[in-house]
């Protein structure tokens, strides 16, 4: 099956990371990715998202780079893009929501070895045996959240970008559990 990642949406608006980034994400349009149903976790879907948007960032004029860590730092990271002169360090979570607040601690790490920016792209509608979630919304609460009880300064949540963006089906149906367990089968 393919999907197509549109209308993308960035948070916050107004400071370092969006002021650079968003023309970038302005000018993504559409990405199409493929998705495949693995044989575990109940059919859990492998989203192939980070390649395609990759070479449409690449397309658009960012210049693809490595992130040099220290060995006790595993380079976690989706991929590595100069933007500007920046480093910016790009995190695709696919469809586990829950990790959010460690991709916000691997940025923090990703920063201390030299990262300008980062870019933490969720899904507005990640269907699930129980509905949709709108991971967007959770990553915008958790950045406010991370800043009102002091994980993290602002200084460095200022150098973040969120990137919310809806999911669709080729046919151009809102990917839904209910469209996904039509086409998942």
């Amino acid at each position: 099956m393919e999907l197509i990642a549109r209308n993308f949406e960035c948070f916050p608006v107004g400071l370092p990371a969006n002021a650079l980034l968003r023309p970038l994400i302005a000018g993504l349009k559409e990405v199409r990715f493929p998705v495949t149903v693995g044989e575990r976790n109940s059919n859990q879907l492998a989203y192939h998202f980070d390649r395609p948007l990759k070479c449409r960032m690449l397309a658009r004029g960012a210049v693809e780079a490595t992130l040099d860590l220290p060995p006790e730092t595993r380079a976690e990271y989706d991929f590595v893009l100069t933007l500007a002169g920046k480093q910016v360090v790009v995190e695709v979570e696919k469809s586990n929501w829950n990790k959010i607040l460690y991709d916000f601690l691997k940025f923090h790490m990703y920063f201390r070895n030299g990262a300008d920016f980062s870019i933490l792209f969720l899904p507005k509608n990640w269907p699930h045996a129980h509905g949709e979630e709108n991971a967007f919304d959770i990553g915008v609460t958790r950045y406010k959240q991370c800043l009102d009880f002091g994980f993290g300064t602002s200084d460095l949540f200022d150098r973040i970008l969120i990137v919310g963006y809806e999911q669709y089906t080729v046919e151009g149906a809102l990917f839904t559990s209910s469209v996904r367990s039509f086409d998942c089968r």
